[in-house]
């Protein structure tokens, strides 16, 4: 996409940095704190009474020099437009505090808060547009990247590193210069989780919509959703499963019955095989997500510039998505989990498929699979479980289990794993009448 739909990008991107400086100027009028990124010029405007937007270029100019001795012969000549944007961003954030001045000095705290809310709504619908735009990051973030690249270090990690540094900075430069907490105070916790949350609900809405112009998603009427000729179209049932109700069994018995191919641990070595991650890492991280609070958080706070810098859960999953929504094209097949059912949801020809087992059953069946007592069967049977609901959650905004997300969902302890099976072919088969299997 970096060279297509510049007509689009290229407005979306500086229309979104002048709204994003907008809801800075109004942080900065509220007098209640200003973003991490934004504490270092503010400081120095409050300490040394260089006006903010100059004060905000010459942040960006050290933060490039940082870059470039840092990367040293890794650094590319196109980031030094990075200087560029920092003096556009310099000399919008000039002009919107210039217009900030003209409101009047809020002194009352409700007055003050209301306007770091709309300053967080600003910020939000800013970073909405100018993030997707995908043109030169801000020196903030290629800072951030830098350290990411001769580290070795997360992007996401990095970024709570820098911005508590420059917080911790500011804070101490005016303690010591002002005795006062100076950029630093409410505000600047707002602009790491208000906006975080204003940003996902804004996306949530009309993300789809600003990703389609931006050619990220294609339209749903062109070929590359549709196949032209639709009776060449392979066929492919889902299985999501509650540990222990026998979804794997099943899944081997229809595909089985209609000669169908069966996706299942395979996905493992695809997947290990397309990310470079060991099939240990895939194995222990592919259904499941680690400290998914801090997850949600990082959803935005540590939103990185290139999807190389993703967490590495968000990459595998990732690739198994390529991987999962390349399978019905080699033939028709069974894919059992890995959140396939959301992965293939527009893809015709698939039919859906949650299994349940009553509380009982699945542990019975883990106490025998994997040679357990009562206790910690169905500790595991809950845990995985819940596992299941988060890591649906974080990746695909929907809930795991919930009736609407299904062609159909049935608990196999009602029939048996044979009747199950049947049960499911017969639905399949009632959906796509033309079937031949």
């Amino acid at each position: 996409m970096k060279q297509k739909h510049m007509h689009i990008r290229i407005p979306m991107y500086f229309i979104g940095l002048f709204i994003m400086t907008t809801g800075v100027a109004l942080s900065v009028k509220s007098n209640l704190g200003v973003s991490p990124v934004s504490s270092i010029p503010y400081t120095i405007t409050c300490v040394w009474g260089i006006e903010m937007g100059k004060a905000t270029i010459l942040f960006h100019i050290v933060l490039v020099i940082l870059q470039i001795l840092l990367l040293r012969k890794n650094f590319k000549a196109k980031s030094l437009l990075q200087v560029v944007v920092g003096v556009i961003f310099g000399y919008f954030t000039t002009f919107c505090n210039y217009i900030a001045s003209f409101l009047p000095t809020p002194d009352n705290y409700p007055v003050r808060i209301a306007m770091l809310l709309v300053s967080t709504i600003l910020v939000a619908f800013g970073i909405f547009l100018y993030l997707p735009a995908d043109l030169i990051p801000l020196a903030g973030e290629g800072a951030m990247s830098a350290v990411s690249q001769i580290t070795g270090m997360e992007f996401a990690k990095v970024k709570v590193r820098f911005d508590c540094s420059m917080v911790v900075i500011s804070m101490t430069t005016c303690l010591i210069a002002l005795h006062s907490l100076g950029s630093v105070g409410v505000g600047t916790i707002a602009a790491a989780i208000l906006v975080g949350t204003v940003l996902g609900f804004i996306n949530k809405l009309v993300g789809d919509k600003r990703d389609r112009l931006l050619g990220k998603i294609p339209d749903k009427n062109t070929d590359e959703n549709v196949l032209e000729d639709d009776e060449k179209q392979n066929y492919v049932i889902t299985i999501s499963r509650e540990f222990g109700s026998g979804g794997r069994d099943i899944g081997k018995l229809i595909a089985n019955q209609l000669g169908f191919k069966y996706y299942d641990s395979e996905l493992i070595k695809l997947a290990a095989e397309k990310s470079g991650f060991t099939t240990e890492f895939v194995q222990a991280n592919e259904q499941s997500l680690k400290n998914p609070i801090l997850h949600d958080f990082f959803e935005w706070y540590a939103t990185p510039i290139d999807k190389s810098e993703l967490p590495k859960v968000d990459q595998l999953y990732q690739k198994e998505k390529e991987i999962i929504r390349e399978l019905p094209e080699k033939s028709s097949c069974v894919i059992v989990g890995r959140l396939a059912n959301h992965i293939l949801k527009d893809y015709e020809k698939s039919y859906h498929v949650f299994i349940s087992a009553d509380i009982d059953t699945e542990i019975k069946k883990t106490m025998q699979r994997e040679n357990l007592q009562l206790k910690e069967a169905e500790h595991k049977v809950k845990k995985v479980n819940h596992e299941r609901t988060v890591h649906c959650k974080y990746f695909t905004k929907t809930n795991w289990g919930k009736a609407n997300n299904y062609n159909l969902m049935i608990r196999s302890s009602d029939f048996g794993y044979k009747q199950t099976a049947n049960l499911i072919i017969n639905a399949f088969r009632l959906k796509f009448k033309s079937c031949e299997f």
